[in-house]
């Protein structure tokens, strides 16, 4: 299709508009519904999205990737008691797809029922033990849910089944060290020293890095990944906070002293923000686990 090609070359735009036109010529395709929806859910333009898949699925009702898609925008959507209501709805349709119990797990996730999520979850791996999302939502309700000798052996079992995946072993670091269970902090090293080593320009993997060395006193670690990131992005709070902390310990007074004056502003700018954001406002996707 067309469209697929202009979304290769970046044109995204273009195949937007395309696929716009198409359905003005055609408005009952399920494909084209499903194409834009896809597209607008890449895109993180989720009511669009959730408008467009719920269409796709109404003209193909059995369909269960335009089905379980429209959740997923509506999740994106935060909308996530119209997802479940929808999901369970869908549930003598779709009950046996994994996909179905990850998405109503997550669902519930989001709605802090980690019970409710937990059950989905479980049932989302056994049906499909190779996906990795699940498993990796399951083991972080688990933690929340005080089962923490579980969902280490969940995040154990995640870098060894993908060991070159720099994400897993940064949040393995990040668990490990503070969980009541039979991690330490030397696994906690470890295992963000592995993730730095494959991927050692990663914000994520350098931030998760930087507060585990913090964590554990190794404070000349954690300043060059931090000061990198501050350089990279300016406004990130969580970046500045720690870097109070690095710099006191290291007894750099004065920067430590101007982190504290940058952190104080960034607070209330985000206070300001905050303030200023209308009741309901559904924001950003909150970033999936």
């Amino acid at each position: 299709m067309q469209a697929s090609a202009l979304v290769r070359a970046g044109k995204v735009d273009q195949a937007e508009a395309l696929l716009r036109s198409a359905l003005a010529d055609d408005p009952h395709s399920a494909t084209l519904h499903g194409t834009l929806g896809k597209l607008l859910l890449k895109e993180h333009k989720y009511e669009d999205s959730t408008m467009e898949l719920r269409q796709a699925a109404q003209e193909d009702p059995e369909s269960p990737e335009y089905n379980l898609m429209a959740a997923a925008a509506l999740i994106g959507w935060k909308r996530y008691i119209m997802a479940v209501d929808f999901l369970r709805a869908l549930e003598p349709r779709f009950g046996n797809h994994p996909e179905f119990h990850y998405y109503l797990g997550l669902a519930y996730y989001y709605e802090s029922n980690m019970n409710a999520a937990v059950t989905q979850l479980e049932e989302a791996v056994r049906l499909s033990p190779q996906l990795e999302r699940p498993q990796f939502l399951l083991a972080n309700c688990l933690l929340v849910s005080g089962q923490s000798a579980r969902a280490l052996n969940i995040f154990r079992s995640l870098v060894k089944d993908h060991p070159d995946n720099a994400f897993y072993w940064a949040t393995l670091g990040a668990k490990v060290g503070h969980v009541d269970a039979d991690g330490s902090s030397e696994e906690s090293l470890n295992a963000v020293r592995h993730a730095l080593a494959l991927a050692p320009t990663d914000s994520y993997v350098q931030f998760t890095a930087a507060t585990v060395f913090t964590q554990t006193g190794n404070y000349s670690s954690a300043r060059p990944l931090l000061e990198q990131l501050e350089k990279v992005a300016p406004k990130r709070l969580d970046v500045h906070a720690v870097l109070v902390q690095v710099y006191a310990r290291l007894g750099e007074r004065e920067l430590a002293q101007k982190e504290t004056q940058i952190v104080d502003q960034l607070q209330k700018e985000s206070a300001a923000q905050q303030s200023a954001t209308p009741p309901g406002d559904p924001g950003s996707y909150p970033q999936q686990p």
